[in-house]
Order: structure tokens, then sequence, then C-alpha cells
């Protein structure tokens, strides 16, 4: 079975291609599972008309003793797909809800090597860390794919993906390629080449813009279903397989930037030729920020001007109850939202019990790990 796993910064159109994807390869008569990694669980929505399908982390809490049948939601093209969903906003790791899919995986023997002729994964890719590198693990991913722009910040995060892929390529994981999906028809491609090949991986595909894709969008389904015979759907056919027939032993390991080499790189387009000039450039800007913090402060005319509170008395009381009520309203909702995440598995009570005295000292300095799980 090939594992595929598709990262990109969030609003890039990552499971826009991976759906495109998963429909090609389903069209050609592979059996495809098709995973979606993602707290918001829409990754597979284009696949079902529509459909948002029950996440997996909500299925749990229903049923005992899950099945594949109980999670897997079949799409008209014969699609396999399935939602990891997470906890509720600000209470427990987006990405545990990655991590309890995929031990209810193995316990419903879904990842059976018999069963599909391929796995894809798609997952939100700005932070590769806990959960959301859980796909990544032995056994579990095989092929990584980033979906990136020509935008600074789209880069910025196919640079942390590459980091994660060196930092769990003894579990088999290997960069197939880069996947382009263009905001600017216009844009200057080299610097995205220049991108590739200083990170030592290639670009697999230019996705054009093309207003088919929204207008599939709109209508709930993938481009590769509603206009099979359009140039874009060509693309997206050639390129699923090109990533299915890909041998990860001949992708070579590839070679992030770190923090300071990437912003240097950036300011120089990823031309070699310039990067050691803005390199002495930078250093000589820490040096001069260095001096300047380190002498002395001087404030205009001896004095600093604090700008005088316009509320009255009774205005800050009112405003100070209103703002206490709030707190207590969130606060409850916040109590609730840690319980379900504790019975779910998604993460530990005294953990949710720290957070929630972080996040509220006043409501919770007495909160015991009881109270949430009674």
């Amino acid at each position: 079975m090939e594992r595929i796993v598709i990262f990109g910064k969030g609003g890039i159109g990552k499971s826009t291609v991976a759906c495109g994807i998963s429909a090609s390869l389903a069209a050609a008569g592979k059996r495809v599972l098709h995973v979606g990694c993602d707290p918001k669980h829409d990754s597979t929505a284009a696949l079902l008309r529509g459909k948002l399908i029950e996440p997996v982390v909500d299925r749990i809490e229903k049923v005992k003793g899950v099945t594949a049948e109980d999670i897997v939601v079949r799409s008209p093209l014969g699609v396999d797909c399935v939602e990891a969903g997470g906890p509720t906003a600000g209470v427990g790791c987006g990405g545990r809800g990655i991590t309890r899919m995929l031990e209810i995986f193995n316990e419903a023997e879904l990842l059976d090597e018999s069963k599909y002729d391929l796995a894809l994964y798609d997952v939100l890719g700005d932070v590769v860390c806990g959960g959301f590198a859980a796909p990544l693990r032995k056994g579990i991913g095989e092929k990584v794919v980033i979906v990136t722009s020509e935008e600074l910040m789209a880069l910025y995060a196919a640079n942390n993906i590459a980091r994660a892929v060196v930092h769990y390529a003894n579990n088999g994981i290997a960069l197939a390629g880069l996947i382009v999906n263009l905001k600017d028809p216009e844009a200057d491609r080299k610097v995205v080449e220049r991108f590739a090949e200083r990170i030592n991986t290639r670009i697999l595909a230019w996705i054009p813009r093309d207003p088919l894709v929204r207008e599939a969008e709109y209508n709930r389904t993938t481009v590769v279903e509603a206009y099979p015979q359009a140039p874009i759907s060509r693309v997206l056919r050639e390129l699923a397989e090109r990533i299915h027939d890909e041998s990860v032993a001949d992708r070579p390991l590839p070679t992030p930037m770190n923090e300071e080499e990437f912003h240097v790189g950036a300011r120089a387009r990823f031309r070699a030729d310039l990067e050691h000039e803005m390199m002495q450039t930078v250093a000589a800007e820490q040096a001069e920020a260095a001096a300047a913090l380190a002498g002395p402060k001087i404030v205009e005319d001896g004095e600093v001007s604090v700008p005088l509170a316009s509320l009255t008395r009774g205005d800050a009381l009112a405003a100070a109850k209103a703002k206490r009520e709030e707190q207590a309203a969130r606060y409850a909702v916040e109590l609730r939202a840690g319980s379900r995440a504790i019975r779910l598995g998604l993460i530990g009570a005294q953990e949710a019990v720290q957070r929630l005295r972080a996040a509220f000292p006043e409501h919770a300095s007495k909160l015991g790990a009881e109270e949430l799980t009674a």
C-alpha cells in the first residue's frame, strides 16, 4: 500500500489538491483511503459532495469497540473517507485527535495492506509537531508531498516541513517534492525553483490558477469530477500518477535552512550568489542594534507623555463587572470542553487543570482533576 502525506500551510489549497489526487486515483481504479487530519474536519467535503462526516474523536464518544464501518464513509467515486477531528479550540493539542485516530485505525485494522492501494493523509502543516507529526511515524506515512505557493510564508512553512522530514527520515519518510499552487499567474517562478534547489528537492507540478476550481468548490465537488476534460484536471491526474509511482528510495534527504538562513535567503530571493553578501549585512545590522541597546537612552524633552484615562469611575466599575461576567461564562464553557476532551483521551486530567488555571487564574485556582473527571 502506498502511503502519502500531504502537508501545506493553511489556506494554500492543500485540501483541494489532496482531494483532486484521491479522486484521480480512484477514477483510475485504485482503492483509496483519504484521511483528513485537520481539526476543522472538512478535508473530505469535496469528495463527499459537501457532506461533513462525523470525526473519529466524536464517534468514539458514542460507540464502544469502534470498527472500520463506524468511521469510514465512501464517496460517490469510491474513495473511503475518514476525518480525525480534534478537541474544542483552546483545550488540548489539536493534533491529539490525529494520534487518537491512528490508535483507532490500529484497533479496527483499517491500515491492513490488503484493504487499500493507497492511503492519503491531508495534514495541516503550519506547525509540524505533536499529533500533526503522527502521520510521519513508522508504518503510517512514507511519501511526503508539500503544497506551497510563490508566497514567502508558504515557502517558510515548506522549509519547516522539510525539517520535519529530516527528523523522521529514519522512519522511512522521504520528501517526494513540492506542488506549487500558484496564487499569481505572473509570479516569478525562478524564486520557487531556487528555493526547491536550496532544500534539495524538486517541483512535482505547477498548479495554475483556474476559475473552474472555484466553480467546483461552490458545487461541492472536485474539479476532476466536475470538469474531467479541463486542462487543470489533466494536470491533477498526471500529478496523482507521478506521486503514486514515485519510489522513496530514489529521493535524497532534503537540506532545509535554519531560521536565519531562510530569512537571509528570502531577502536574496534564494540566489546563492547574493546570500553571502546578505549574511554580512545581517551581521552588521545585528551589531548595530546591539550597540544601540547598550547605549544611553535619551527621551526628548526629558519627559514621557502618558495619556490620562478618559473613563469615569462609574464607567470603569461597569466595564470591570462586564469583563468578570464574560470571563466566568468563558470559564464555564472551557470547563465543559476540558471534561469532554479528557473523556475522549485527547488530554490528561492534570494537563487540562494546568491549562485552565493558566487561562483562568481567578476561577480555576482551586480546581482539581476530580472535578473534570466526575
